[in-house]
């Protein structure tokens, strides 16, 4: 999976061009190297085909197209923790950009190279929000989630170089029907690491957010080292494992499945999770 973003627009600007990006993200971010960050502008002469910049051995893409996405911004926004519940969501947006960090000629990338690839491609993003005023929304599909592109901005040059976990990774807790604490993650897989999965928690939602948080913030120091059956500590009734575990979501998907187990008993993996949206009905904020 590649690092990508999309930006959701009330119009297709033509001032999101290739030299005023890189003017902006220089300025933006000195650790940048003016050298090694250049605009391609034989690729660009073609208007049909995406805007381009290189970053050293990395190619940036900006692809507009002149239409929605087609997914209804109000409901991703309402399940969005980085979308205030104060902020009015856009009733409606005419166009987007995908926004691509790639490394060309490269077969598999290390989780390494990839939070790398999500450092630049969340500076390009901050600076594209600087340069043009048409951008109402940035959405990340790994996360199925949206941000205030003002938000993204500030929280992008506050946080970097450290990896900026609430906007790339979402983390969502919710108890089921019968009062059971759920959480799961979902976007470290854009950064070659394992979504976390907790089908049934005895702990409170704050506790189960904070678990999320911490084994992600984890993963992305000390890369994917949790193998199946680890153990990761204990409570004062149980002992966590983690399995590598199909997805309670998505089957075909392996993820980090924590389960709680008490005593002697032998850690297993769920299997089955109550009748969800197909969308999003699982995303909250709590």
């Amino acid at each position: 999976m590649p690092s990508l973003a999309m930006l959701f627009q009330s119009h297709l600007d033509s001032g999101l061009a290739g030299d005023r990006l890189r003017q902006q993200m220089l300025a933006d971010f000195p650790d940048l190297k003016p050298a090694s960050l250049t605009v391609d502008a034989a690729e660009n002469a073609d208007e049909d085909r995406p805007l381009t910049l290189s970053y050293g051995d990395t190619m940036i893409a900006l692809m507009s197209v002149p239409a929605a996405v087609g997914d209804d911004l109000q409901e991703i926004a309402e399940h969005s923790r980085l979308w205030p519940e104060s902020t009015p969501v856009p009733a409606s947006y005419d166009a987007h950009t995908i926004v691509t960090v790639l490394r060309p000629g490269k077969s598999s990338t290390s989780y390494q190279d990839a939070i790398a690839d999500a450092v630049l491609l969340s500076k390009v993003i901050a600076s594209a929000i600087a340069v043009s005023d048409s951008i109402v929304a940035v959405y990340f599909g790994s996360a199925n989630h949206v941000i205030v592109p003002e938000l993204f901005r500030d929280l992008t040059i506050e946080t970097l170089p450290d990896p900026i976990l609430p906007a790339w990774v979402a983390l969502n807790v919710a108890p089921r029907t019968d009062g059971v604490m759920t959480g799961h993650t979902r976007g470290l897989d854009m950064l070659r690491l394992m979504d976390i999965e907790i089908v049934e928690s005895p702990e409170t939602a704050e506790e189960t957010f904070a678990r999320l948080a911490n084994i992600s913030i984890y993963q992305l120091q000390s890369g994917p080292v949790i193998g199946d059956g680890h153990s990761l500590g204990t409570t004062d009734d149980a002992e966590l494992f983690a399995l590598h575990a199909p997805s309670a979501l998505d089957p075909d998907k392996t993820v980090l499945q924590l389960t709680f187990a008490a005593g002697d008993e032998q850690p297993v993996a769920a299997t089955a999770v109550e009748p969800q949206s197909k969308k999003r009905g699982w995303f909250r904020r709590k």
